[in-house]
């Protein structure tokens, strides 16, 4: 009888130290199956909220660029209507370039109306002196600065007055114009403000302008101006301005008279 006690104690506790040993290896395998699924890959680090693009800081970077403008080829055209830039002239393009203070060289493509027919106009500048090709026989002739039809003596902060004016800028979009990025911001401005770029335009007509603005310089490289400009335009006028070639190597030489 005793030993039939002394037995089931025996077997007891050899039962009580098997479940503890089996609850131990329980516990360390949960632990290990822990620490291996914590471990199997890096955590994730959160991508960053990309910073909201103001335009109006855009466009203070395009007026900084302008302003320190030193040369650039320029296109000027008509998409919808045409300029009077004469008595009896109708401009639909001018094209050219221009270094900065003072000298440029544009070819002007238009109409004239008596009698009707093609017409293209050279005006050269180089500081003090001016020529521009007689509307009669297109011979080169020396003329006064005053009697310029188009002045871009001071051609980025022209452009660099207009931007400047452009009011309740929104950006459009982001974009690509010939491999490079840029900005596309649009605005509204007043015709008074292109009288730099449009000599004769009028006073009070209300524009819009679109820019398409360099994401890295700045610079501006096309602009969409629609509206009325000059008050004998039509209503929905659509005029193109394309920059290249900022700042590069330039030479405006004088014609042969």
């Amino acid at each position: 009888m005793v030993l039939e006690l002394m037995l089931r104690a025996s077997i007891s506790v050899c039962l009580r130290r098997l479940t503890l040993a089996w609850t131990l290896l329980l516990f360390v395998a949960l632990l290990l199956a822990s620490a291996a699924c914590s471990g199997a890959g890096p955590t994730a680090t959160p991508t960053p909220t990309p910073k909201p693009v103001d335009p109006r800081e855009e466009l203070q970077r395009t007026v900084d660029s302008l302003v320190s403008l030193q040369s650039v080829s320029f296109d000027l055209e008509h998409l919808v209507g045409s300029t009077n830039l004469l008595p009896g002239v109708l401009m639909t393009r001018a094209y050219g370039k221009a270094v900065v203070p003072g000298q440029f060289d544009i070819t002007v493509e238009g109409e004239l109306l008596f009698p009707r027919s093609y017409l293209e106009i050279g005006i050269i500048s180089l500081g003090e002196q001016a020529y521009m090709t007689n509307l009669v026989n297109g011979q080169w002739e020396e003329v006064s600065r005053s009697a310029l039809p188009i002045n871009l003596s001071d051609f980025g902060a022209t452009l660099a007055d207009i931007v400047a004016g452009v009011q309740s800028p929104r950006l459009l979009g982001q974009e690509d114009v010939d491999g490079v990025d840029v900005y596309h911001i649009g605005g509204d401005i007043t015709s008074e403000a292109l009288k730099g770029l449009v000599p004769t335009a009028g006073t009070g007509f209300p524009v819009a302008l679109e820019m398409w603005t360099e994401r890295d310089t700045g610079m501006l490289r096309r602009a969409l101006i629609t509206g009325q400009v000059v008050a004998t335009d039509v209503a929905d006028a659509q005029r193109e301005l394309t920059l290249e070639g900022a700042n590069q190597p330039v030479t405006i030489e004088r014609p042969e008279l």
